[in-house]
Protein backbone atom coordinates (compact mmCIF):
# COMPACT_ATOMS: atom_id res chain seq x y z
CA UNK A 1 0.00 0.00 0.00
CA UNK A 2 1.46 3.33 -0.97
CA UNK A 3 0.85 6.74 0.57
CA UNK A 4 -1.40 9.03 -1.50
CA UNK A 5 1.15 11.87 -1.62
CA UNK A 6 4.33 9.84 -1.68
CA UNK A 7 6.86 9.19 1.06
CA UNK A 8 7.34 11.87 3.77
CA UNK A 9 10.29 14.20 3.53
CA UNK A 10 12.82 14.18 6.36
CA UNK A 11 12.49 17.14 8.74
CA UNK A 12 15.45 19.50 8.82
CA UNK A 13 17.57 19.37 11.99
CA UNK A 14 17.20 23.17 12.23
CA UNK A 15 13.41 22.87 12.32
CA UNK A 16 13.60 20.09 14.91
CA UNK A 17 15.96 22.17 17.04
CA UNK A 18 13.70 25.24 16.82
CA UNK A 19 10.65 23.18 17.78
CA UNK A 20 12.45 21.70 20.77
CA UNK A 21 13.77 25.14 21.83
CA UNK A 22 10.27 26.63 21.59
CA UNK A 23 8.86 23.73 23.60
CA UNK A 24 11.40 24.33 26.37
CA UNK A 25 10.81 28.09 26.21
CA UNK A 26 7.07 27.49 26.62
CA UNK A 27 7.63 25.24 29.61
CA UNK A 28 9.91 27.80 31.27
CA UNK A 29 7.44 30.61 30.51
CA UNK A 30 4.59 28.57 32.00
CA UNK A 31 6.54 27.86 35.19
CA UNK A 32 7.37 31.56 35.60
CA UNK A 33 3.75 32.59 35.09
CA UNK A 34 2.55 29.87 37.45
CA UNK A 35 4.93 31.07 40.17
CA UNK A 36 3.67 34.65 39.69
CA UNK A 37 0.03 33.57 39.87
CA UNK A 38 0.72 31.50 42.99
CA UNK A 39 2.12 34.63 44.69
CA UNK A 40 -0.93 36.65 43.69
CA UNK A 41 -3.24 33.86 44.85
CA UNK A 42 -1.51 33.71 48.24
CA UNK A 43 -1.95 37.48 48.68
CA UNK A 44 -5.62 37.17 47.69
CA UNK A 45 -6.18 34.32 50.16
CA UNK A 46 -4.67 36.35 53.01
CA UNK A 47 -6.89 39.33 52.16
CA UNK A 48 -9.92 37.06 51.85
CA UNK A 49 -9.19 35.58 55.29
CA UNK A 50 -9.18 39.12 56.76
CA UNK A 51 -12.43 39.97 54.96
CA UNK A 52 -13.97 36.72 56.24
CA UNK A 53 -13.26 37.70 59.84
CA UNK A 54 -15.01 41.03 59.36
CA UNK A 55 -17.87 39.39 57.44
CA UNK A 56 -18.32 36.78 60.18
CA UNK A 57 -18.49 39.49 62.85
CA UNK A 58 -21.13 41.39 60.90
CA UNK A 59 -23.09 38.21 60.30
CA UNK A 60 -22.94 37.33 64.00
CA UNK A 61 -24.26 40.80 64.90
CA UNK A 62 -27.05 40.44 62.35
CA UNK A 63 -28.00 36.99 63.64
CA UNK A 64 -28.04 38.29 67.20
CA UNK A 65 -30.27 41.18 66.15
CA UNK A 66 -32.66 38.82 64.35
CA UNK A 67 -32.73 36.43 67.31
CA UNK A 68 -33.49 39.34 69.67
CA UNK A 69 -36.35 40.50 67.44
CA UNK A 70 -37.71 36.97 67.21
CA UNK A 71 -37.58 36.57 71.00
CA UNK A 72 -39.49 39.84 71.37
CA UNK A 73 -42.18 38.76 68.90
CA UNK A 74 -42.51 35.35 70.57
CA UNK A 75 -42.82 37.07 73.94
CA UNK A 76 -45.55 39.33 72.56
CA UNK A 77 -47.37 36.36 71.04
CA UNK A 78 -47.19 34.37 74.29
CA UNK A 79 -48.46 37.26 76.41
CA UNK A 80 -51.12 38.17 73.85
CA UNK A 81 -49.68 41.66 73.60
CA UNK A 82 -49.25 41.34 69.84
CA UNK A 83 -52.98 40.83 69.18
CA UNK A 84 -54.46 43.54 71.37
CA UNK A 85 -56.93 45.84 69.63
CA UNK A 86 -55.25 48.91 68.18
CA UNK A 87 -51.86 47.19 67.97
CA UNK A 88 -50.35 47.53 64.51
CA UNK A 89 -48.66 44.26 63.62
CA UNK A 90 -46.82 45.64 60.61
CA UNK A 91 -44.61 47.86 62.75
CA UNK A 92 -42.88 44.78 64.16
CA UNK A 93 -42.18 43.39 60.73
CA UNK A 94 -40.01 46.34 59.71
Amino acid sequence: MSLPYGPPYPVSPLIRGVRFALLLAGIVYGRIKQARYEELEEIWREEEAKRKIVRDRQLAKLKEKIAKEEREVVRQIETGELFRPGKIVTTLLL
